[in-house]
Formats: structure tokens, sequence, C-alpha cells
């Protein structure tokens, strides 16, 4: 299982703020963990987003397919920004359903 100590970690916020700072990590191909409030509707299946599942971590996931889930999930189109740039950078996303975190890296 991958190491997400040293990581940094965003919380998410629905603003452009958050956004430019999460769109700036991706674009540097530098890893993060974007941590969702408690609500956030993470009801995604794992399989059709390209997931292997861990316990309670979806792991390898692809990073447009993922995105574009939770934005519909969570009616929040800036999340198919976020996705659609990871996936050009070559990024994947695991996503810990316990800790509602999104970690984005290569």
């Amino acid at each position: 299982m991958r190491d997400y100590d040293n990581m940094p970690k965003i919380n998410w916020a629905d603003d452009k703020a958050t956004l430019a700072k999460i769109k700036a990590q991706i674009t540097h191909q530098e890893p993060l963990i974007i941590h969702l409030p408690v609500d956030f509707n993470l009801k995604i299946d794992g399989a059709s987003c390209g997931c292997s599942a861990e316990s309670s971590i979806l792991t390898g996931c692809q990073a447009d397919k993922i995105f574009s889930v939770l934005a519909e999930l969570n009616n929040m189109s800036s999340m198919n920004e976020i996705g659609q740039l990871a996936h050009d950078k070559g990024q994947v996303v695991d996503v810990n359903l316990t800790n509602f975190d999104l970690i984005v890296y290569d």
C-alpha cells in the first residue's frame, strides 16, 4: 500500500482559491490529498472507474472517471475540471472511503 504521509493535504471547498491550489499541484504533477467534507457523497462504483478495491480504499482509479462521478453525485462541476486535468497529466486517484480523502498521484 502507498505511503501518504508526506503528501500535501488540501481541504476541499468549492471555491476558486481551492480549485487553483489543486490545479497547480496537478499541473506540476505533484501528488496531493484532497480531504473532503464528511457529508460528501462517495457512493462510487469502483469497477466502472477502473479502481481496484483494497479494504476501504479504492486504488488506481481513472482520474477523469472518478471525478466525473463525484461531480455528478455532489452537483459540483468543478470536479470535472480537476479530473480532466489529472487525466491529461497521467495521474490516477486513490479514494479512502473512511477518511474522505482523494489521493492524486502519478
